[in-house]
Formats: C-alpha cells, sequence, structure tokens
C-alpha cells in the first residue's frame, strides 16, 4: 500500500526516519517538534502519522511502533519485543530485564523460540499490563554486572542467566531446551564474575548455579564456586520428593531438570 507523506507531517518523518526510530512515544514527538520548530500538539501529530500509516499500533498507551518507508507500505517489523521496547521507550527508569528462555533465545543458546517471553523484575516493580498474555515475569534482582545491552535490549547475559536460573529454576519453564542448550557442550563462563554476582545471593542460589555448571560439564567453573561458597546443607532444584538425582559435590538434590542431564547419583 502505497503511502503518501502530507507536508504536516513530512519533516517528522524524515527526522525519525534519520534516527533510526523504532517505538515512537508522546514526549519523543513532542522533543522531534521542538527540534524542527513545529508547533502544535504531539498527540495531535501522533493522529496524523497514524493515519498516514507512518504509526503502527501498540497495546502500550501513549507509544507506537514507527513505520519507516524502508517497508513499503504500513507494514509492523514482527519484532517479538516490540512491547518490550514500548515499555522501556514510555519509562526509561523501569528495570524490566530479558530473562530465562527469552534471555536464552537473545544469546543464541534456545533453539526454540518461547511460547511466552520473560522478563526479570526486582521486588515491588510493576509488571505492565501491556505485556499480560503473550509475557510473563519472575521476580529477580540481577546485579547491573550481569545484565548486557543487546540490539538494544537490556537482557541477561551467560552468567547473569546462569545464575538467574540458580537463583528461582522454577522461573525456566522449558526443561528439556535447557537441558538441550545447557547439555550441548561445557557452559563457559567467567567464574570469577558469577562468584560476585552470587555474593548477595542465599547459599542455595549458589549451590544450583553451581550444579548448572557441573550439568554442563564445566567442572572447573563448579569447584571454583565450591571453593568460593562451600555447600553445608541439601539444596533442592524442583519438589522435595523422591525419584530425583544427587550431586555430592553441590550437594544439590535435583527432582526436575535432572532427567536431561548427566550428572549426580541416584538419590
Amino acid at each position: 500500500m502505497a503511502r503518501v507523506i502530507a507536508r504536516s507531517v513530512s519533516d517528522v518523518v524524515e527526522q525519525l526516519e534519520l534516527d533510526g526510530d523504532v517505538v515512537v512515544t508522546v514526549d519523543r514527538l513532542g522533543s522531534v517538534m521542538r527540534q524542527l520548530d513545529l508547533s502544535g500538539d504531539p498527540r495531535r501529530m501522533a493522529y496524523d502519522l497514524q493515519r498516514g500509516g507512518w504509526l503502527g499500533k501498540l497495546r502500550t498507551r501513549h507509544s507506537w511502533e514507527f513505520l519507516p518507508g524502508a517497508r513499503g507500505g504500513p507494514y509492523g517489523s514482527g519484532d517479538r519485543f516490540i512491547e518490550f521496547r514500548a515499555q522501556q521507550a514510555l519509562d526509561t527508569n523501569w528495570p524490566g530485564t530479558l530473562a530465562m528462555e527469552s534471555a536464552a533465545s537473545v544469546l543464541g543458546l534456545a533453539q526454540r523460540i518461547p511460547e511466552r517471553n520473560v522478563i526479570a523484575l526486582p521486588n515491588g516493580a510493576p509488571f505492565p499490563k501491556a505485556l499480560g498474555g503473550e509475557w510473563r515475569y519472575v521476580r529477580v534482582e540481577m546485579p547491573d554486572e550481569g545484565i548486557a545491552t543487546i540490539n538494544g535490549l537490556p537482557v541477561w547475559d551467560r552468567e547473569g542467566l546462569i545464575v538467574g536460573i540458580g537463583i528461582r529454576p522454577s522461573g525456566y519453564k522449558d526443561a528439556a531446551g535447557l537441558g538441550q542448550w545447557l547439555s550441548a557442550s561445557s557452559y563457559e563462563v567467567d567464574a570469577e564474575k558469577v562468584i560476585r554476582l552470587l555474593a548477595p545471593m542465599g547459599a542455595a542460589s549458589r549451590q544450583r548455579t553451581a550444579y548448572l555448571l557441573q550439568a554442563s560439564g564445566n567442572v572447573p567453573g563448579t569447584q571454583q564456586i565450591v571453593a568460593a561458597y562451600p555447600p553445608t546443607e541439601t539444596a533442592w532444584v524442583g519438589p522435595h520428593r523422591q525419584g530425583g538425582c544427587y550431586d555430592p559435590l553441590t550437594k544439590v538434590s535435583d527432582t526436575v531438570f535432572h532427567r536431561y542431564f548427566g550428572v549426580g547419583g541416584g538419590s
């Protein structure tokens, strides 16, 4: 579908094209209009841009997807993270971070796109209504050192991911997928960084993180964590029940993931 750029919006479209905007908010439009010395209400500008096929609707209020001319028509990008980007654009202080299966996917580890994308939120941070349905969240406070920026998105890095799963293993819903990529080869990490990320965490989180590295075949990394934080009591992955596997090095009893791993012995 061909689009015509009305004179009233042409300068704004050009600026958004030049700046490579993906998501546009009312505040962003106001900033662009001031930059271009244009008068008027940014909300009216948003309406005109939508009507002309330059802004696509999003569930996140007061934000839109910019539809550049290079797409040849008013077509969305198909970006599965677009609502997440919109929430970030709307509130730059919102602390949501791609986590669990979503992080594994962005890092190129998981072979399947998750059915529902996952974000990590610290205690008290809101889960936006616009992300409901296609998204879920876990309550994990990851230190900044465990977060990277990939394609403009905050995401747990390799160390943050293994620590995050160790903190809340129930938050990783695709157990088979986890076993597949974690056991494919030794999961290489900066062990000293993992130890730092685990510093504010509890003993069970430390043990489970070491156990996950053990499951991947990264024995040196496991030994470094165990040396830094010697386990004293049994930590559990999954419900406390019989029929799982016990790993004596990390003192972890696993009733969930063990069937996909090659570690531990019968319990």
